[in-house]
C-alpha cells in the first residue's frame, strides 16, 4: 500500500479574489497540499485595470497580483492569500506573436513571504475586422471554442460598449440594434477576461501547478516553502572540446525566508549542438 502524500498546508484557508471564475482553475493543483480553498468577490478586481481600457492599469502584472493576494488574506481573514493577474505583449516574437503572461502571487500574512509562480506562452486570439456576416462566422469557426468576444459598434467611442458576447447570435443581436448593415468595418475584439478566454484559461492552470510544486519545497533549515532555484549560471563546458557553452553550469536554490541556499552543479558535458565552437 502507497504511503498518503504529506499535505503541508492541511486545514489552512488559502483565499482568493476574483469575480472571474478562477476558482476553479487553481483548486486542482492546490487543493491536494491541504488548502481549504475559499474564494472572496468582496471588491471588484476591475478597479485595478481593465483589459479593454476603462480603467488603466497603474500597477504592474506582479505589483497587482501582490495587491490581490493580500486583499484576499485581509478581506477573509486567511493566513494565506491568492493572487492572478494575466498581461499580453512580449514573449520573444514582440509584434508578430500574441503572448499571454499568467502570475500567481501567493502570500503568507505572518512572515510576510511571497511565492510567484509564472506561465506563459502564445496564443491565437486577436482583434479581427468584419464587414460581413459570412466574415464574422469564419472568425467565430477558427476560434477557441468557449471564447467570448467584445464589439465596438460606435467607431467613434474610444471604448468597446458591449462585452460578453459569447455566440454569433450575441453578436448579431448588437448588431441588429446598432442599425449596422454589411459593407460597413466594425473590428471584433477577444474578451480577455479569464472567464470568456479558454487560451488564458490554460496557462492559470500552469502557473497553478508550478505554484504547487514551489509550495512543496520547503527549506531544509528553516521549512519555509519555496525552497527552489532562484538563480543560474550557464557554461557548462562542451563533450568534445570543452569550450563553455550556453547549457546550465549550476543552480542555486535559495530560500527566501532564512537565505539557507544550496548550489547544484551539472556534472555532465554540454551536448556540442550548442557549443559555439562545435556548431557556430
Amino acid at each position: 500500500m502507497s504511503t498518503p502524500k504529506p499535505q503541508p498546508f492541511a486545514g489552512a484557508t488559502l483565499a482568493l479574489l476574483t469575480r472571474h471564475q478562477k476558482l476553479p482553475l487553481v483548486a486542482s493543483a492546490l487543493a491536494p497540499l491541504g488548502f481549504d480553498l475559499q474564494l472572496t468577490e468582496a471588491v471588484d478586481t476591475d478597479q485595478l485595470g481593465t483589459f479593454s481600457g476603462e480603467i488603466a492599469r497603474r500597477q504592474t502584472p506582479l505589483q497587482a497580483a501582490l495587491h490581490k493576494a493580500k486583499l484576499a488574506a485581509e478581506l477573509t481573514g486567511a493566513r494565506y492569500g491568492l493572487g492572478s493577474e494575466g498581461s499580453f505583449g512580449g514573449g520573444p516574437l514582440p509584434g508578430l506573436l500574441n503572448w499571454d503572461q499568467e502570475l500567481l502571487v501567493w502570500f503568507d500574512t505572518q512572515t510576510g513571504q511571497q511565492v510567484v509562480a509564472e506561465a506563459s506562452g502564445a496564443v491565437s486570439i486577436r482583434a479581427q475586422p468584419f464587414t460581413t456576416l459570412a466574415r464574422l462566422q469564419d472568425i467565430l469557426a477558427q476560434a477557441p471554442s468557449g471564447q467570448a468576444w467584445m464589439l465596438q459598434v460606435d467607431t467613434t467611442a474610444k471604448l468597446p460598449i458591449y462585452k460578453g458576447l459569447q455566440s454569433q447570435a450575441d453578436i448579431e443581436a448588437v448588431l441588429a440594434k446598432s442599425a449596422w448593415q454589411s459593407g460597413q468595418t466594425l473590428t471584433l475584439l477577444p474578451d480577455l477576461r479569464a472567464m470568456y478566454c479558454p487560451e488564458r484559461q490554460q496557462y492559470i492552470r500552469q502557473a497553478a501547478m508550478q505554484l504547487a510544486v514551489q509550495l512543496q519545497q520547503c527549506c531544509p533549515a528553516c521549512g519555509a516553502a519555496d525552497f527552489s532555484v532562484k538563480s543560474q549560471q550557464s557554461g557548462l563546458p562542451c563533450a568534445s572540446c570543452l569550450t563553455a557553452t550556453t547549457a546550465v553550469l549550476w543552480r542555486e536554490q535559495r530560500c527566501d525566508c532564512c537565505g539557507h541556499q544550496l548550489n547544484l552543479r551539472t556534472e555532465q558535458l554540454a551536448d556540442p549542438a550548442c557549443c559555439p565552437q562545435c556548431n557556430p
